[in-house]
């Protein structure tokens, strides 16, 4: 006999057959049990070196011996008619078909079961075929201490998928938000309306680091593609960089992307700072007030190590912002001494890295808020240039342009910004409120509620909800009454602020006893509504001395003194402050976030009294071209409203300032209790459309107070603040 014919009747082609099916099936059960739970990097090597060692073992084994009925039994030693090699073959080809089976199991059933096969799990075939979202790479070391290398090829990967042309990219905080959480890729799709997933991990031993990567498609689970890289940890940086370029060059195969940028080399520094700083930028994300303090800190510690860092810097301004007592901030810092340390970590970024997306971010920040939004402008979208997967300066960027009036386009910016990152607070803010400016309210409740129902933050979800229910359904009790099942000690002081507002809407002041130290920028109007006028005007004074530079302190100040009909006073503080000049005056006033023009009305009350004709005239005639900007944008807030009742109020249009404040108690159910008392409305307190309205204003707010327990308001309330004008 040949010796093919030998080898065939030995069964050594079957055994060859059988062994390499199992062998495979065998590997694949060593690399998932490797990743699940957490066996050394080498396993699922080690598994396959010893199936190559067994082959040619196994073999020799099938030339050399044969299974009979007494035994194995040398294959020489055994009579042509005795063998049963035949019968063998026959039970090796049941296993080879058998095992067969499996194989093509495992290669097709990922693909035959679509989401409509697994209940309760929505595919993600809706969305676009070129997006994705990139998710924190899991670290399966031994010791769990490789989470800032995994971290760091995530987010590479992540910002650089994001300046490929056309491609949708999940924002940070979405994706980075399942850090930890062992969730079907299926229902994360959903979540964040992507058509594939990145993921992967990192298990490192010894000195040596594998990476493992894979691309998921949501629509069915199928796994496109997957790879595994080994490095060394002695250049940990290096290996970022070339994992993540390998990585992205595959990715750009599987995604059929024609073009794709490269990815610049990671900023080197100490690996202990590396860590600080990545764990700080965590925590500044969350806009936690206790989390960005210790965020302060570990940046403090990172920078101390390596003083040329220039990214810890940056993130040190924005975390000083951030926890400034300004309006829209989240802390207690004051403001004159924060702003300029972050002035100062923003030039010394730059001058350290003049290409760091995130230093221009935090300038714009800083000159939006001081009022330079044309400068703040410019910073923002260079940032944007340089990193458009950058959040935060997105959303600095809607709301600096939101000065210019635009609302809709500002709007729409927002509205596209929470569509890349539905769990990026800060922008889902800004969405609902700017949507509800322009009249948008489906889509500002259906950002409100698609960020309820995607958070895993319980605390989260009840503000949101409560916001919805203040701004949007007008049911103040009921959201005050929801907004206190959370303590005010696990939420910042721009939320408990919101709170405070909402009694302030319906009056409640003597008796809220929130705990909730209120904004420094908001104390002087505090003591005016609570009876202390002239400890008001001391406080915002005192305001303006401290923040000579920022607006929205000396438009406080304008206010109280227009308000108590302190004209001289107020002229006289024009002429000194802004050498009498309506340009200087609009200039320096310009504001920064909040999208409201300066204080025109409150100055021409006041130019008006002392005989100021050309400059009163003046200051209306630009107050009227900032409300038809706002308007020309898609304004239609009940802010806008207002403006234009107290407009056709001071020059003596009574029905067309009555028609505009109806509309306004129209739009929101009810209106602050203190609107009725506002100076410009003088002229209109005698009028009985002015005084219906106003006692129907009570009405509502009562229904409001007796929901939550409070004695029902009256007139008195109003005659003890008219006596204030």
């Amino acid at each position: 006999m040949s010796l093919l014919g030998e080898l065939k009747r030995r069964n050594v082609f079957r055994i060859a057959g059988v062994y390499s099916v199992v062998g495979w099936l065998l590997v694949q059960v060593a690399a998932s049990l490797e990743e699940a739970v957490g066996l050394p990097a080498w396993f699922d090597g080690f598994v396959v070196s010893l199936l190559a060692i067994g082959f040619p073992v196994a073999l020799v084994i099938a030339w050399a011996f044969e299974l009979t009925p007494d035994g194995i039994k040398r294959t020489v030693s055994i009579d042509a008619d005795e063998s049963i090699t035949a019968q063998t073959g026959s039970k090796l080809d049941i296993v080879l078909v058998l095992a067969l089976l499996l194989f093509t199991g495992a290669m097709l059933v990922p693909k035959l079961f679509n989401s409509e096969q697994l209940p309760g799990l929505v595919a993600g075939s809706a969305a676009a075929e070129a997006s994705i979202a990139v998710l924190p790479f899991a670290d399966l070391s031994p010791g769990g201490d490789q989470e800032y290398f995994a971290d760091g090829i995530s987010e590479e990967l992540l910002n650089v998928l994001a300046k490929v042309s056309g491609m949708k990219v999940a924002g940070r905080t979405s994706s980075f938000a399942f850090k930890g959480r062992n969730e079907d890729l299926r229902e994360i799709g959903r979540v964040l309306d992507v058509a594939h997933i990145l993921e992967g991990s990192v298990r490192s031993q010894g000195n040596k680091v594998r990476v493992t990567a894979q691309l998921i498609q949501v629509s069915d689970g199928f796994h496109l593609w997957s790879e595994t890289y080994d490095g060394d940890l002695s250049d940990i940086f290096a290996v970022q960089d070339d994992i993540a370029n390998r990585i992205l060059v595959a990715m750009k195969s599987q995604l059929q992307v024609e073009e794709a940028p490269t990815l610049a080399p990671v900023q080197r520094t100490d690996v202990t700072a590396y860590g600080l700083f990545l764990e700080a930028r965590d925590l500044i994300f969350t806009r936690d007030p206790a989390g960005m303090e210790r965020a302060l800190d570990l940046l403090n510690r990172a920078i101390e190590i390596d003083p040329s860092y220039a990214p810890a810097y940056a993130s040190r301004a924005k975390a000083l912002v951030l926890l400034s007592d300004r309006p829209g901030s989240y802390g207690k810092l004051p403001a004159k001494e924060s702003f300029v340390q972050a002035k100062t970590d923003v030039e010394q970024a730059l001058g350290l890295d003049a290409d760091l997306a995130d230093a221009y971010a935090v300038r714009g920040l800083i000159n939006s808020d001081t009022g330079r939004a044309d400068y703040a402008i410019t910073a923002l979208r260079r940032a944007i240039e340089l990193s458009p997967n950058s959040l935060d300066a997105r959303n600095w960027l809607a709301l600096a342009l939101a000065n210019d009036g635009r609302l809709r386009d500002v709007a729409a910016q927002l509205k596209a910004l929470v569509d890349i990152d539905p769990l990026y607070k800060p922008g889902v803010n800004n969405a609902i409120l700017y949507s509800i400016d322009i009249g948008d309210l489906d889509t500002a409740r259906r950002v409100g509620e698609r960020f309820i129902a995607a958070t895993r933050d319980e605390t989260e979800k009840v503000i949101t909800r409560s916001t919805l229910l203040y701004l949007i359904d007008g049911k103040i009790a009921e959201s005050i009454k929801l907004r206190e099942t959370v303590s005010e000690v696990v939420v910042n002081s721009l939320d408990n602020s919101s709170l405070r507002s909402a009694y302030y809407d319906l009056g409640v002041i003597e008796e809220y006893s929130g705990s909730a130290e209120i904004l420094s920028i908001f104390k002087p109007w505090e003591s005016v509504r609570r009876g202390d006028p002239q400890t008001g005007k001391e406080l915002a004074l005192a305001t303006v001395e401290e923040n000579p530079d920022y607006y929205a302190a000396h438009a406080v100040y304008i206010g109280i003194l227009a308000q108590l009909g302190q004209d001289r006073e107020l002229v006289d503080y024009f002429e000194r402050e802004y050498r009498g000049s309506l340009e200087a005056y609009a200039t320096r006033l310009r504001p920064g976030v909040n999208a409201d023009p300066p204080p025109y009305l409150e100055l021409a009350m006041a130019l008006r009294e002392v005989g100021e004709q050309r400059l009163y005239e003046e200051a209306m005639q630009r107050m009227r071209f900032a409300i038809d900007i706002f308007r020309a944008g898609g304004d239609v807030s009940v802010g806008r409203d207002m403006d234009e009742a107290q407009y056709w109020a001071i020059i003596g249009a009574n029905d067309k300032a009555l028609g505009f404040l109806e509309q306004a108690f129209a739009k929101a159910s009810l209106l602050n209790i203190f609107d009725f008392v506002t100076r410009p409305f003088e002229p209109l307190l005698q009028e009985p459309r002015f005084i219906s309205l106003r006692e129907a204003n009570i009405k509502r707010i009562n229904e409001e107070r007796n929901i939550l327990g409070y004695k029902p308001l009256t007139t008195a309330f109003y005659d003890r603040y008219a006596s204030m004008l």
